[in-house]
């Protein structure tokens, strides 16, 4: 039982050697995103539909801190395209179930927007939606989705529910910034709470959620090379 316990401890220290490090806060915040998705309800969103979203950056945090995502003279949004739905399942008694939609494929690009001039117009795609979104040049950061989920359900008083994905970052003029200590570009998480509630101020309409959301970059640590008589060594 011993050598069992000490077999256990050394692959968990192993483990540990190798586990990602997150940033302290999030990297990019905002509230408000809205998603929209054609042919879609917020409980059944069917296979073959693409998932899009428009946003407005509220806040930066470290490596993009000095962004001041509040002056009156620029604004910082992101565009999300692409995402092809494989169709929602759902789990659970009728009364209480959960729906869950998983997305392959889409992409994310963040702009800097010298002009501030976005809006969550009704009804999109529109004359300003996305287009107000990512119409002042070069992106400062874009990147495709390897994961995308969408968890809603059907018994929360406010209609609640969560977006998350994950991004590999590939170019934009800041993308330097998200190098980690091993050299590599950290990936980033996308993540936040969604609502459908449809009362004013909080759903418009043609949209199927409102987002708060961030992005948490995750940037690997270099290992330390130990050997198997130095890991045991720890539990003796």
């Amino acid at each position: 039982m011993k050598t069992m316990r000490t077999l256990l401890a050394a692959i968990l220290a192993s483990a540990a050697l190798c586990a990602p490090a997150h940033a302290v806060g999030p990297a990019i915040d905002w509230d408000p995103a809205y998603f929209w998705q054609a042919g879609a309800t917020p409980t059944n969103l069917p296979a073959g539909g693409i998932l899009k979203a428009v946003g407005i950056v509220s806040l930066f945090g470290p490596p993009l801190a000095d962004l001041n995502a509040n002056l009156a003279t620029k604004e910082y949004t992101f565009v999300l395209d692409g995402f092809v739905s494989q169709g929602t399942t759902s789990v659970g008694p009728i009364a209480t179930q959960f729906y869950v939609t998983n997305y392959n494929g889409g992409t994310i690009a963040v702009y800097e927007d010298p002009t501030p001039e976005s809006v969550f117009a009704p009804n999109p795609p529109n004359a300003q939606v996305p287009s107000t979104f990512q119409d002042q040049g070069l992106p400062i950061l874009t990147g495709f989705f390897t994961r995308m989920q969408v968890t809603t359900n059907n018994f929360t008083a406010f209609q609640t529910g969560s977006i998350e994905g994950d991004i590999n970052w590939t170019g934009g003029t800041l993308i330097e910034r998200f190098r980690g200590s091993s050299g590599a570009i950290c990936p980033g998480l996308f993540t936040g709470g969604a609502t459908w509630n449809t009362l004013p101020g909080v759903g418009i309409p043609g949209y199927l959620f409102r987002h708060d959301g961030k992005i948490d970059l995750q940037c690997p640590v270099p290992t330390t090379k130990n050997t198997w008589g130095q890991l045991k060594s720890l539990y003796r």
